[in-house]
């Protein structure tokens, strides 16, 4: 049932409930004065005394049928304007939705016949993005080898460990930064700690709109070490580092790809002053499990 039809049911019900408290109140005595119609009060504005029947004017609003009691008028004025503006909302209501649904017929058949404007055509199709673009998130897991020009850590093999957080602007350039750090082991419990933090930019070399593809990285930092001699630690100070990677994106999900990458990194190790600073390579190969999160 609308509302329009519960509130003039409403009205219907309630109408002859307050005639008949109007009829069960108690009438005056047959003696009993009678207040002089030609003496209103100041400021009243009281009309003549309505026939049997006839319309009643309180408030402006005009009741069809009187029930004698001023309070039972004021209810059915109320009621009568809520049904009016329950019926005057539903109207617009319904004439938005015949709006809607005549303006998307349109659309439609404009679509079908090839003759939508192009605004109408921006409106409504749905924005293309690249693969590679949105937020980014990789870590990967490898392995390589460390040379250092120190005599005592020429060379040894090293686990290489990345993480990256960045953002693709397009297929065919991203940017991000990467923390990676290679540790190498050598004989007499000896270890070390190659550490880098870059920041750097790819781009696509061959590659296809799905998100696979050759990338070529390239970035600087900085980079430091931490020996374990196995009677105690020591780290150096940070040095300006350049690093690059060549890597193949295969998607196997949709923002989802592996990425195994070839990569390269350079930095000087200070050895305090009065001492000449080392020079630390690395090289190895990584797989990234690399992670395109879009932006809607």
């Amino acid at each position: 049932m609308s509302r329009a039809a519960a509130l003039a049911l409403a009205l219907v019900l309630a109408t002859p409930f307050a005639a008949r408290a109007e009829d069960a109140a108690p009438t005056p005595k047959a003696g009993a004065p009678r207040a002089e119609a030609s003496a209103p009060e100041a400021g009243a504005s009281v009309s003549a005394q309505p026939s049997p029947g006839g319309p009643v004017v309180h408030g402006g609003v005009i009741v069809a049928a009187s029930t004698g009691s001023r309070w039972a008028d004021l209810f059915l004025n109320l009621l009568t304007l809520g049904v009016y503006a329950a019926t005057v909302n539903e109207h617009l209501e319904a004439r938005q939705e015949a709006v809607e649904d005549s303006w998307g017929r349109t659309l439609e058949r404009n679509g079908e016949s090839g003759s939508a404007r192009p605004w109408e055509q921006r409106r409504y199709s749905p924005v293309r993005r690249d693969a590679r673009e949105g937020f980014l998130f990789s870590f990967g897991v490898g392995g390589g080898a460390v040379r250092f020009s120190n005599p005592d850590f020429l060379r040894g093999s090293a686990l290489n460990f990345g993480l990256r957080m960045g953002y693709g602007f397009s297929d065919r350039f991203q940017l991000f930064g990467d923390f990676s750090a290679d540790a190498a082991f050598y004989s007499g419990s000896r270890e070390l700690t190659n550490w880098l933090v870059t920041l750097r930019g790819q781009t696509v070399l061959i590659g296809d709109t799905l998100g696979n593809g050759l990338n070529l990285n390239l970035g600087f930092g900085l980079g430091g070490v931490t020996i374990n001699t196995g009677f105690g630690d020591f780290s150096s100070a940070a040095a300006p580092a350049l690093v690059a990677g060549l890597s193949y994106d295969a998607r196997v999900g949709r923002h989802f790809a592996l990425s195994p990458e070839i990569y390269f990194s350079y930095h000087k190790v200070p050895n305090g002053p009065g001492f000449a600073g080392d020079q630390l390579w690395a090289t190895g190969l990584r797989l990234n499990f690399l992670w395109y999160s879009p932006v809607y």
